[in-house]
This record gives C-alpha cells, structure tokens and sequence, in this order.
C-alpha cells in the first residue's frame, strides 16, 4: 500500500493508472469495439467528407460556396463528434463501474446506457466545455481549476442520476482536497498523449508519404491516412474514457470511505 492510499480521503495516483490498464485488459475488445463505433468510424466518416471538400476546391477554386461548404462540413463534424463522444463516455463508465463490480460488460448493455443518457450528458458536456473554455480565456489557471474540480461530472450523472446540474455539484464535492493530484494525473496522462500520439502520427505519416504522394488531397484521402487516424482516436477515446471512470470510482472511495460493495447498487 502506497503512502497516498493509507491516508484517509486522499487519492492514490498509481492507483488510478493501474486500474485503468487493468480494466482496459480485461475489456479491450469490449472498449475497442464501442470506440471504434462511436469515435474511430464517426472520426473517418468526417475526414472523407471533409477530403472530399478539399477535392472541390481543386476544381472550382476558393470562393464564397467554398467557405460556405468548409464552415458547414466543420459544423456538422463537431456536432457529430460531441453527439458520439457523449454516448461512449457513458457507455464506456457503465462498462467500467460493471467491470470493477465483478461483472463482464456487453456491448450491447454498454451502449444502450449511453443512448439513454444522452441528452443529459450531452448537457453536462456542453455546460463544461463552456466553463473550462471560458475560464481558459482567463490566463488560462481557472479552466485548469474548473477542469480539475468538475472533472467526473459524466461519471457523477451516469452512475449516479444526479441531473445535469447536480453532476456537477457532486464532482466539486468529490475532487476537494484533491485537486493538485488530480492536477498532477492530468499532467501525466497529457505528456504520455503528446508522446503514444506523435510516434503513432509519424508511422502513419511515414506511411501515407510513402503511398500518397505530397498532394493534399491524395493525402487526405489516403486509406492508410484515414485507418490510422480512426484508429488513435477510438483508442485515445478509450484510454480517457475509461480513466475519467476509474478516477471517479476511486475519489468515490476515498471521499465517501466505503469500499466496492456500494457498486452494486450502480444501474439496478
């Protein structure tokens, strides 16, 4: 037992990092499955729609429509995106509250509790991405305190049916006294991002150079391109997804001091 872990109340960094690898090797194909529907595949539809957009220009020329047709693609690229993350965020919690209960998590189970969470944690979603934009606006350290206190505002809603307003509430409760650590997990899980992320995007790179040619619209249509992509952002999906679970379900812990036995009463 680690030092963090023995005292009362405080969250134990290791901890949370070991269960989230845990929970995704008992699950990977589960988790990779429900990424790969709700982020990799939504995240290569965009990208053809969005190359197919590049191609017009080739043979039109920039102009009014294009920027018409550019501003409307991106538009509806991050609506289908926030719709989908939504939906995965929750059934990826469920899943992983059901995993460290005891129980083997289904795809089917896990995706019907995210659609039926959605419109709440679509609000949820939107208030924070408002909140944490808005405080970064100010010299950037108050969305980085907003993000750390309401960090585990989704799993809050998901797991307990707080309402949009209450997920937030309930979030503040459960990272107070210990925010720096949350602060500090963040830092870790970023630096380890911007390295996986950036040997990944240079194999790929590598990959489509050697297949695509330097045009941009090959590029961008390129298989090997497109596949790639998909594929770290369904397993970038996955890794945060179920890390922001595992780190409420141990602030649970340590906040509330019981221990797995309250999982139970999750979803039933």
């Amino acid at each position: 037992m680690t030092a963090a872990a023995s005292e009362p109340g405080t969250l134990d960094i290791a901890r949370v990092i070991q269960q989230t690898f845990s929970v995704l090797g008992r699950n990977f194909v589960t988790y990779f499955i429900l990424a790969l529907i709700l982020a990799g595949v939504p995240y290569a539809i965009i990208g053809l729609v969005q190359a197919s957009t590049m191609s017009t220009v080739t043979e039109t020329g920039p102009g009014f429509a294009y920027s018409l047709a550019t501003m409307r693609t991106t538009g509806i690229g991050a609506i289908a995106a926030v719709i989908t993350g939504c939906i995965l965020q929750g059934a990826i919690i469920f899943a992983t509250v059901q995993d460290m209960n005891g129980a083997k998590p289904s795809v089917g189970d896990s995706l019907a509790t995210g659609l039926r969470a959605f419109l709440p944690l679509l609000g949820v979603s939107i208030l924070f991405g408002l909140a944490v934009g808005f405080g970064l606006v100010l010299l950037i350290v108050p969305g980085l305190m907003i993000a750390c206190a309401w960090c585990v505002a989704v799993p809050a809603l998901v797991a307990e049916r707080t309402g949009v307003l209450g997920a937030f509430g309930r979030a503040a409760d459960l990272t107070r006294h210990n925010r720096w650590r949350v602060f500090g997990l963040f830092v870790l899980v970023w630096v380890a991002t911007l390295i996986i992320g950036g040997v990944l995007g240079l194999l790929i790179t590598m990959l489509t150079f050697g297949s695509g040619g330097l045009d941009p619209v090959r590029l961008a249509l390129n298989p090997v391109r497109i596949i790639g992509s998909a594929l770290i952002n369904s397993l970038t999906a996955m890794l945060s997804a179920t890390g922001v679970a595992v780190l409420y379900v141990e602030l649970r812990k340590a906040k509330d001091g019981v221990g797995p036995q309250w999982l139970a009463d999750i979803f039933t």
